[in-house]
This record gives structure tokens, C-alpha cells and sequence, in this order.
């Protein structure tokens, strides 16, 4: 039997009624809902209480790890900046949930899932295919360089979460998921590719990167903590073998792109008229000439 259950993660009863009878939790926050990394926080702990209280029996938590103990233990500490400082995050999105896993993970039959950056954030979150007018070319623009960027499709997460959860011996343990790992050159073609259109990889500096909206700092603190751990990153994201055999797979990049062409919807540039430039007289004497 399928049952909808209305809840809200800062109120602990609500939270204990929706886990009443289910063997297993899929636990997601939303840092970004107010950006707001205490409030993220205290709502994970609020549910982790819900859990304990329902007495759920296995529980997948989604993070992405702690970038403190590395950062801190880095010979290029001083050249982070601090996010949160009074919590001393370098990338409050990640931290925060990590920090409470751990309590989870002690105080509860926990799995945690490491997952990667969502393919839907090239439609939702204004990373997708831009330009400044439609006499330029389309790009994406990321502080990466040349580094591979993880990413996962929401259905891929759900599955992976599906197949931990029908498996008890994945509790204290944790797990990665990612679909495809691409260069930021790759994501480009793909979309070129894909929407037939041109579209460019724009590779800007980090503290550009971090100037661009409200959140871009920690945004771009997480990127560039990629590039520097880009190796220990992506392995932590490998799928099991077991939990990849259940899901039956993952999802390509470009099938994704294909899948959801229309969201991207580019259109081709348009071509400069001369004609239309401004035209300028300077006249001298007798003679006059037109500068475009």
C-alpha cells in the first residue's frame, strides 16, 4: 500500500507520523531553501530524532563529506575563505550536512550516500547553456579548468537509495552515486552535440566564479575543492557493484540532454547587420567621410 504523508522536517511529531511503520528513510536537505546552514542543520537533527523515536530501521542520509578536516590539514589553508565562520565551513552546503551524518551514523542504522552535482541544475539552477544576446554564442561557465566534474541524475539517486535500502548489510557503510564524469569541455560538446547549437566551456577563476549571485562564494569554494581532490572526489562517488547490478545502470549525460532537449531550447545566433552599427560624420572642409 502507497501512502502520502504530509510533514514538515522542523516539526518532530509531524516527522514521527509520516516515519510510522516504515522500515526505511531516504533522508535529503535542502541547504539551499534559505541558505541558511544552522537551519539546515537543526532540521536534520529534528528528523534524526523522528527516526529514532519511529524506530526506523534503516536510514540513507544524502552528503557529500566534510571539506574541513582536508582544507584544515592542507599546506594552502590560508588561501580559503571561511564561509561560515562560526562554524569554520569552507562550503557550508557540504559541511553542514556531513557534520550532522555523523551524528546519524552513530545514533542510527545509517547509511550515507555520497552523491555528486545534479543534472537537473542545468535547468533549475541557471547553469545550463547562456548568453548575453543572440549574436553571441551559447556557453556554460565554471571555475574548473580542465578538471572532471561528478554528476548524477535525481532518478539515479533514487535508485541507488531504493537498492541500499532493500539491502541491511550496507548499514555504517557508505556509498557513492554518480552517472558520468565530465570535463567542463565535454559538457559543452554534449550540448552542442545534443541541441545543435555551438556551445562553449567558459573556465573562469574561482573568485570570479564567486561574485557572479547570493551563494556563489560557497558555490565556488565546493568547485574548487573538486579540482584540488578531483581524484579522491570521484572515487568516493564509484557505485558498488552490488547496488549498481540493482539499479540496472545509470544514466548517461548526453541521454539525459537528449531527454530534456526542450528545456534547453537554444536557438541559433543571429548574424550582425552592419548596416545597423551607428554611423558617425566627421566633416572636414569640403570633405566628409562615415566611420562605422
Amino acid at each position: 500500500m502507497k501512502e502520502v504523508v504530509k510533514a514538515d522536517g522542523d516539526d518532530k511529531e509531524s516527522m514521527i507520523a509520516a516515519f510510522e511503520g516504515c522500515h526505511g528513510a531516504f533522508i535529503v536537505s535542502d541547504f539551499w531553501q534559505d541558505m541558511d546552514v544552522v537551519h539546515e542543520m537543526k532540521t536534520l537533527r529534528t528528523i534524526k530524532e523522528a527516526l529514532k523515536k519511529a524506530e526506523v530501521k534503516h536510514v540513507v542520509v544524502s552528503v557529500w563529506g566534510d571539506s574541513r578536516p582536508v582544507i584544515n590539514a592542507a599546506e594552502n589553508k590560508d588561501t580559503w575563505k571561511v564561509i561560515e565562520e562560526d562554524l569554520g565551513m569552507y562550503v557550508s552546503h557540504l559541511d553542514g550536512k556531513a557534520e550532522v551524518a555523523v551524528e546519524y551514523s552513530a545514533e542510527l542504522p545509517t547509511t550515507q550516500l555520497f552523491t555528486s552535482m545534479y543534472y537537473e541544475n542545468f535547468i533549475s539552477f541557471g547553469m545550463g547553456p547562456a548568453r548575453q544576446a543572440d549574436t553571441d554564442p551559447y556557453a556554460i561557465t565554471f571555475p574548473m579548468a580542465d578538471a572532471k566534474l561528478a554528476m548524477v541524475a535525481v532518478d539515479d539517486i533514487g535508485k541507488c537509495a531504493c537498492a541500499i535500502l532493500q539491502d541491511d548489510a550496507m548499514i555504517g557503510k557508505t556509498v557513492g552515486v554518480h552517472s558520468d564524469v565530465l570535463t567542463g569541455k565535454q559538457i559543452a560538446e554534449v550540448f552542442t552535440k545534443v541541441c545543435g547549437q555551438p556551445v562553449q566551456y567558459n573556465a573562469v577563476p574561482t573568485e570570479v566564479f564567486a561574485t557572479f549571485f547570493p551563494g556563489a562564494e560557497d558555490l565556488a569554494n565546493m568547485f574548487r575543492f573538486k579540482v584540488e581532490y578531483e581524484s579522491e572526489f570521484i572515487k568516493e562517488r564509484i557505485i558498488p557493484a552490488n547496488i549498481l547490478s540493482t539499479m540496472g545502470g545509470v544514466i548517461s549525460f548526453e541521454d539525459f540532454v537528449t531527454e530534456n532537449k526542450a528545456a534547453f531550447d537554444l536557438k541559433p545566433i543571429v548574424e550582425k547587420d552592419p548596416a545597423a552599427a551607428t554611423n558617425r560624420v566627421v566633416a572636414d572642409g569640403g570633405s566628409c567621410c562615415v566611420i562605422q
